[in-house]
C-alpha cells in the first residue's frame, strides 16, 4: 500500500517550482541531492512545472526512513517515484533521471506507462558491470577495490570517487560539491546504495519499456561506457542517443549549458 501522500512528500523533500503547462520530474543520481539540478531548473523554470525530490537515503530528510533491506533493489526507488506522482496527482510528465535514476525512471515507466510522455536518461546504464560480452565498465575486482577503499577511509574516498566521477582534480568546485554531498550521507547508507547501483542489472526489463526515451551521454564518462549507452539505444524501442560534448558523469553540474541545450532540443515538442 502506498503511504500517506503528505508523508512521502515530506520524506523526500518534494518541491514543485515553475508554472508551465507541462510537468518535468527530475530525479537525482547516486550521491547527489535535488540541488544538483539547479542549473537546469533555472533555465527551464519559466516554461515548465518542475518536480524535484531526494532519493531515499540521500537527502537529510529521507535518511531516517532508509532501510537497507527495503532498498536493496531499484524497484523500491521506482515505487517511491510513483508514490510521489500519485501524491501530487500528476497524470502525465517527462521524467529526467541522472545516472542510476535513469533506470529508476525506466522501471517506474514499466509499472505505469500512462504517466510518462517521455524518459530522458542522463548518463544512464542498464548494468554497470562487465558481464560476458557486455561491457558495463566495472569488473568484480574494481568493484571490490572501490568498496574496500570506501570502507577503510570514507572521507578520503569521497574526494577520490569525486575525482573519478567528475573527471576533474580534487580542487575543482564540482568535485568538491559532489564529495561534500557524499559526506553528508551516512557511510553505511552510501555503501549500501552504491552496492545496489553496481549490482543492478535491468537489461532484461528494457524490452518492457513502451515510453520513448532520449539517452544523453557524455563523450567521456568513467562511470558509464559508450557501449552501455549504445546498449540502451539498441534495446529501448524508439530511443535516441545523443553524445554530449562534455566529460564526466555529472554534466548537468560540470557542463550545464551543454545539457540544457540538449534538453531544449528534445523537449521542444512540449512547448
Amino acid at each position: 500500500m502506498i503511504e500517506n501522500g503528505s508523508s512521502i512528500l515530506e520524506r523526500h523533500k518534494v518541491s514543485v517550482v515553475g508554472s508551465g503547462a507541462e510537468t518535468l520530474v527530475l530525479i537525482p543520481g547516486f550521491g547527489t541531492e535535488q540541488s544538483a539540478w539547479r542549473h537546469v531548473v533555472e533555465a527551464l523554470l519559466d516554461r515548465y512545472r518542475i518536480v524535484l525530490f531526494d532519493l531515499a537515503g540521500i537527502g537529510p530528510g529521507s535518511q531516517m526512513h532508509y532501510d537497507h533491506a527495503s532498498y536493496g533493489t531499484l524497484d523500491a526507488y521506482a515505487r517511491d517515484v510513483l508514490a510521489i506522482l500519485e501524491a501530487l496527482r500528476i497524470e502525465r510528465c517527462v521524467c529526467i533521471g541522472h545516472s542510476v535514476a535513469g533506470m529508476v525512471a525506466v522501471l517506474a515507466s514499466i509499472r505505469m506507462p500512462n504517466l510518462f510522455a517521455k524518459l530522458v536518461l542522463l548518463g544512464g546504464s542498464a548494468c554497470y558491470r562487465n558481464v560476458g560480452d557486455y561491457r558495463g565498465g566495472f569488473d568484480t575486482a574494481g568493484i571490490d577495490a572501490l568498496i574496500d577503499n570506501a570502507t577503510q577511509d570514507y572521507m578520503r574516498w569521497t574526494v577520490q570517487f569525486g575525482q573519478l566521477v567528475v573527471s576533474r582534480p580534487a580542487e575543482d568546485p564540482v568535485v568538491r560539491e559532489f564529495a561534500a554531498s557524499l559526506r553528508a550521507m551516512r557511510p553505511d547508507m552510501a555503501l549500501s546504495l552504491l552496492l545496489t547501483v553496481l549490482r543492478s542489472d535491468v537489461r532484461s526489463r528494457l524490452a518492457e519499456v513502451t515510453v520513448p526515451a532520449v539517452i544523453l551521454q557524455a563523450r567521456e564518462d568513467a562511470a558509464v561506457t559508450r557501449e552501455a549507452a549504445e546498449y540502451l539505444r539498441d534495446h529501448l524501442s524508439g530511443s535516441v542517443l545523443e553524445i554530449l560534448d562534455a566529460a564526466g558523469h555529472l554534466p548537468h553540474l560540470s557542463a550545464p549549458g551543454t545539457v540544457i541545450a540538449a534538453l531544449d532540443r528534445h523537449l521542444s515538442w512540449l512547448c
